[in-house]
């Protein structure tokens, strides 16, 4: 596991454990890389991480602060609706496993375009994955991604974080999404992949995400089983 991870994930237990007031103030980042023996760098991605989790934030000038309801937030289960991605919204006794379906570069349909505010000569991703988590389907995840704005996608991270990728290693900065939820009957490839009955519904997520320029970086659709996922929406308002 990466350092700023590890770093993450041991304030991430310390917030969940009350080590930490509400709204308590974290230790400033030199202090953090001192009491981790690690650099600031990596203490900034760990909290980054956490930021976008929504478990904490930042006030410019004054320190970083663990946010009022964020017992609330951690006690949850996995959510859709947030910005995260799956990686990081499970723990680490938790089993991810991304099944690779298809993987192809090709041009954009008219609906493709605007969604991702491209023209038809650019080039695309597309990519489906199947998400498993302990050995239980969980997610078809269907994904376009402009090729000129995220590069050298390859199987290996497909297999792993795209999101990290994006983040860590192109250094993207993540703004909003849209998105838009309805359920569905399956169809023959849910029922194959997600193991779903004709009864059971299978959940449509179909999602914009931008960077935060407001430039348009994914068009995913991802359907879920009905019974492994709930939704949970937080505004980006500070406390």
């Amino acid at each position: 596991m990466a350092k700023y991870k590890q770093v993450a994930e041991e304030l991430r237990k310390q917030i969940k454990q009350g080590d930490y007031p509400k709204s308590g103030q974290l230790a400033n980042q030199n202090e953090l890389a001192i009491a981790f023996n690690t650099s600031r760098v990596t203490i900034k991605k760990a909290l980054d991480l956490l930021s976008i989790e929504g478990l904490i934030f930042t006030i410019q000038g004054s320190g970083t602060y663990v946010k009022k309801n964020v017992m609330q937030l951690s006690n949850t289960g996995i959510k859709i609706g947030q910005n995260i991605g799956l990686t990081h919204q499970i723990d680490e006794q938790t089993s991810l496993v991304n099944k690779v379906l298809a993987f192809n570069v090709r041009f954009p349909n008219d609906e493709e375009c605007e969604q991702l505010m491209i023209k038809q000569e650019t080039p695309v991703y597309e990519i489906k994955r199947l998400r498993i988590i302990n050995n239980k389907p969980y997610s078809i995840e269907y994904s376009l991604l402009p090729v000129k704005l995220v590069p050298n996608i390859t199987a290996d991270i497909l297999e792993h974080s795209v999101y990290d990728y994006i983040r860590q290693d192109l250094g993207l900065v993540f703004g909003g999404n849209q998105q838009f939820i309805k359920a569905s009957p399956p169809n023959e490839e849910d029922k194959k992949y997600l193991k779903c009955k004709d009864t059971e519904p299978v959940l449509v997520v179909t999602k914009v995400m931008f960077l935060e320029n407001g430039r348009p970086f994914e068009y995913s659709k991802v359907k879920h089983r009905f019974d492994m996922v709930e939704m949970c929406f937080n505004n980006t308002q500070q406390d």
